[in-house]
């Protein structure tokens, strides 16, 4: 069985957060938070913020911890996705390879992508109400140990 770590963010800007549309054949145009797959070596906040970075242009620093959801893509796999809500700190917004597009969208227009099944997991949808209700926990949750 496989079990894949994954980092997600949630960035928030005058009330919208920030998706990207995927380029990923067997997800081609759903629309994800920037996440990506735990690289060894790293904590998964440092994941978060690389993958961030690498899908939408921003240095992002994770804040808080807003929960960790898992999610099975089949039988024989796993993944745990650790979803942060993260800070811009410096970059500036930019649609890499790895993203058809990188959109802001209000709450109203990822529940519409969520209706119509254009969302790439249901982690994403969960996720973002869990942030919206204002779920929270401090990133010493996470404890990174040698």
């Amino acid at each position: 069985m496989g079990i894949h770590v994954v980092g997600s963010n949630i960035i928030e800007r005058d009330g919208k957060i920030l998706l990207m549309q995927e380029t990923l054949e067997k997800v081609r145009g759903k629309w994800n938070l920037p996440a990506g797959r735990l690289d060894g070596g790293e904590s998964i906040a440092e994941c978060a913020a690389r993958e961030g970075r690498e899908e939408t242009g921003f240095e992002l620093k994770p804040a808080y911890l807003v929960g960790i959801y898992q999610h099975h893509l089949a039988l024989e796999n796993n993944v745990i996705l650790f979803v942060f809500s993260s800070d811009i700190v410096g970059g500036e917004l930019n649609v890499p390879k790895e993203a058809m597009d990188v959109k802001w969208l209000s709450f109203e227009e990822i529940r519409e992508l969520k209706e119509k099944g254009a969302l790439r997991s249901s982690y994403v949808w969960k996720a973002v109400l869990d942030y919206k209700a204002g779920k929270r926990l401090l990133l010493e949750t996470i404890q990174v140990l040698d």
